[in-house]
């Protein structure tokens, strides 16, 4: 499925949401296992459909199970990320398994939530982001992304075909700057999402970074959060 078929509506809007344990950013993918049947309803709807829906953050940390009764919403973080499932497949579990992959993110203004404990939300978009290209200085931030996503074992979610093919190749260093398809698949913009998404900080850092809306102030957050690791 292309992740660019869905309409992305910059106005107040109700969506269907997701609540996780983590926090998922703009341009990150990731595997999920559905069960629930409020969640099996909402891949389906979303599938039959071809719209997305919003990944929001659990604001206690802990996943929230669906019963029969539900009346209350999760208490959740006021911030998400509206996601399209870019994949999706039975697993040798038996469990349904899809991949979403994150696209803008969304400000929570109020909640309600149905018979069956799907939680719908009133929210507004953030402005969509023009990606800016790599520099030459962001050529080190590319080599951990690949070192990271190697370590992980990530390489399916995390990189594109092109970006996995050099993984694959042992290309690294100045060999990155020098290669031109990196720069053409891979812009700052994805780059530090992808890697504030890895990078083992808070999850209060990690929920405080969707409020930066400036791109070089994003950066430079990162930046600090590598020293911050780098000093333990």
């Amino acid at each position: 499925m292309d992740s660019n078929n869905s309409n992305i509506v910059t106005e107040q809007q109700e969506i269907p949401l997701f609540p996780l344990q983590r926090v998922l950013y703009p341009c990150v993918a990731l595997p999920l296992q559905i069960f629930e049947q409020r969640y099996l309803r909402l891949v389906k709807e979303s599938l039959a459909s071809q719209t997305a829906f919003g990944i929001v953050p659990l604001a206690t940390g802990r996943e929230v199970m669906a019963e029969q009764g539900v009346t209350s919403a999760p208490e959740i973080v006021c911030r998400g990320t509206l996601v399209n499932i870019i994949d999706w497949s039975q697993l040798p579990n038996g469990l349904l398994g899809v991949v979403v992959k994150g696209v803008q993110k969304f400000t929570v203004h109020s909640t309600r939530i149905e018979n069956d404990g799907l939680l719908l939300g009133k929210i507004t978009f953030d402005a969509l982001e023009e990606p800016a290209p790599l520099r030459p200085e962001d050529m080190d931030l590319v080599a951990l992304l690949i070192d990271l996503v190697k370590n992980l074992g990530v390489e399916e979610y995390y990189l594109d075909p092109y970006l996995a093919a050099i993984l694959a190749d042992g290309l690294e260093g100045d060999q990155l700057l020098d290669d031109d398809g990196v720069t053409n698949e891979l812009n700052q913009l994805a780059l530090v999402w992808r890697l504030a998404d890895l990078l083992p900080v808070t999850r209060s850092k990690k929920i405080a970074f969707f409020d930066l809306a400036d791109p070089i102030e994003r950066l430079e957050e990162l930046r600090r959060w590598l020293l911050e690791l780098q000093s333990r």
